[in-house]
């Protein structure tokens, strides 16, 4: 596996480094350890110290600040930190005497309760002021197995949350120590995995991803790659949502698991990405868990934090912790508290006056005015053009398109993709059989280029067609301030091609027909705009660079001596027209 590290032996003592640098006034290290420590930790408050092994990152660097921890003590790679470590940081924040004192909040495994428990009782002994709240969390582990039981996991993290904020507010030690282990006792959580974890300095994942499609996925995975409870087919974000809320459900709360969420409950989700699930990802798993808990179990998801919480280095999967409040909202308010923890994600605050769920409505969509009604026959340029002309015109130009269409193809298979000439043809086609069929409003110059715009919109697709339509909505936005000033129209359509597409002239484009010819017509009129568009599509055979498009990735002995087709098909459009006002 490939990393971004330097060397497997020293990362761990480079990422303490690269926490410090990155946050230098808030942070720092404890020498001769891989400990991170708040700066300036008031004296006169309960001190909170949590750590294991590395990889988990955000946990637990992530969560010092006020309003939570104080310190975090780091073992190597999915390793407990020694008891000389733990003690040195329970020394660095806990004085001797009668001080606020300090708590340890550590996660249910046999490493971590061992150093840490030893490193608690030393510093008694030494009289300094400690406590000790074990997290034990994950549901795919029965709390009566073995000595340990259940393991524990994300859901640490929002003990950690309510901890530091009752410390911060003033909180004794031995009601910080109540109030951690009271959320501790109400939460359940669940992982899930798609992809193995490789961590520094292995060739070979914990866990590597199965080739077989009956166990493409991994149910209660732990976040050190320990064995699941279920192996299964690859479920969709709605089925695996599913199956890790009811696991948690069944498995219960409470120091025996003697509670049940039921409907009704207020809860506090996290959605934790293990290391390489996607945003994506994340965001469709959000809904799906959300809707399971409000729509069929019927609790009120008063909060949810998603994000990276708990890692599992570089595995691709989630957990999900879900935390049933309390009736005597202890719990809540200590989780909205402010916190300066750099990792901590805020969440949104519901109730069941107003789910969560309920957000979903959406706004209604503003749709366009209706458009105007088609004028008389002749009000289109108020006599100087018939309705029957323009039908004309529009009948001209798409059947001499359709005459072109092997030729743009043919050009557009030396300098393109090979769809110009079927991109062309679809609009022309769309076109010619809307004057056929007298739907498309010709009585009106708005309504003409806004029915010309639909028309290439929803026919043609690709680039030519998102320009040609911007062209002709850009005129129809002029025209209905000055209904009769085509020039202006035109002018101002070709720049808006300019301005969205970010081509210019020269860039071997079909600017290169539509900037000459809007320049020549306002002072030559459409026959003038027609030969100017010629020229200017003819000379793109002559230009061994191109600045936009895909002939932008052709050599110039690619490109020299074909046209390009878009500019060509302007120059087609324009000649026809100048050929029937002729």
């Amino acid at each position: 596996m490939k990393h971004f590290i330097n060397s497997p032996e020293s990362s761990v003592q480079e990422l303490v480094d690269g926490l410090i640098l990155t946050y230098p006034k808030t942070l720092q290290k404890l020498a001769n350890h891989d400990i991170i420590l708040k700066r300036d930790i008031p004296a006169n408050k309960v001190t909170l110290l949590s750590g294991g092994g590395s990889g988990h990152e955000p946990s637990h660097a992530g969560w010092i600040g006020e309003g939570m921890l104080d310190g975090a003590i780091l073992g190597g790679m999915f390793a407990s930190p020694s008891v000389k470590s733990i003690l040195a940081g329970i020394r660095a924040v806990t004085p001797v005497g009668d001080g606020p004192g300090c708590l340890l909040i550590v996660k249910n495994y046999t490493g971590d309760r061992l150093n840490f428990g030893m490193a608690c009782e030393l510093a008694n002994a030494e009289g300094r002021k400690c406590k000790m709240v074990v997290v034990a969390d994950d549901c795919a582990v029965p709390r009566n197995k073995g000595a340990t039981g259940a393991r524990g996991v994300c859901g640490t993290i929002l003990v950690h949350k309510v901890a530091g904020a009752a410390a911060q507010s003033g909180a004794s030690l031995t009601e910080v120590a109540e109030l951690a282990n009271l959320v501790a006792s109400r939460i359940g959580s669940l992982g899930v995995s798609i992809g193995g974890v490789c961590i520094p300095g292995q060739s070979q994942g914990r866990v590597e991803e199965s080739s077989s499609e009956d166990c493409a996925m991994e149910l209660g995975i732990g976040i050190h790659g320990e064995a699941g409870i279920l192996k299964s087919p690859l479920l969709s974000a709605m089925e695996v949502s599913t199956k890790i809320l009811n696991t948690i459900v069944d498995f219960g709360y409470g120091k025996d698991g003697e509670l049940r969420l039921k409907a009704g409950d207020n809860v506090a989700v996290v959605l934790n990405n293990l290391g390489a699930t996607s945003a994506f990802e994340m965001g469709i798993l959000s809904k799906e868990v959300v809707s399971y808990l409000e729509s069929t179990l019927k609790c009120n998801v008063t909060r949810i934090y998603t994000g990276a919480f708990m890692t599992s280095f570089d595995m691709h999967g989630i957990s999900v912790s879900v935390c049933c409040l309390d009736e005597d909202n202890r719990v809540a308010p200590l989780l909205d508290a402010a916190t300066t923890a750099p990792a901590w994600a805020t969440s949104e605050v519901t109730d069941k006056s107003s789910p969560r769920s309920a957000a979903l409505a959406p706004l209604e969509e503003v749709t366009a005015p209706e458009s105007a009604d088609d004028v008389a026959s002749n009000a289109a340029t108020d006599g100087k053009l018939s309705v029957d002309t323009i039908g004309q015109i529009l009948r001209k130009v798409c059947n001499a398109i359709l005459e072109a269409e092997s030729k743009l193809t043919e050009w557009d298979l030396i300098v393109g993709d090979g769809d110009c000439g079927i991109t062309m043809k679809r609009g022309a086609s769309e076109i010619l059989s809307q004057v056929d069929g007298g739907s498309l409003p010709l009585g009106n110059p708005v309504t003409l280029c806004l029915g010309l715009a639909d028309a290439v919109s929803q026919s043609m697709g690709g680039t030519s067609g998102i320009l040609f339509e911007l062209c002709f909505r850009k005129m129809a936005s002029v025209l209905k301030s000055s209904p009769l000033d085509f020039t202006s129209a035109f002018q101002s359509g070709v720049d808006a091609v300019m301005f969205y597409g970010g081509a210019k002239a020269g860039y071997r484009t079909m600017l290169d027909a539509l900037v000459p010819a809007a320049d020549a017509m306002g002072t030559g009129g459409i026959a003038a705009a027609a030969s100017a568009a010629n020229e200017g599509a003819d000379s793109t055979a002559k230009m061994k660079v191109a600045m936009a498009g895909r002939s932008n990735y052709l050599s110039e002995d690619q490109l020299e001596g074909t046209p390009d087709p878009g500019a060509k098909a302007v120059a087609i459009i324009l000649s026809a027209i100048a050929d029937v006002l002729a």
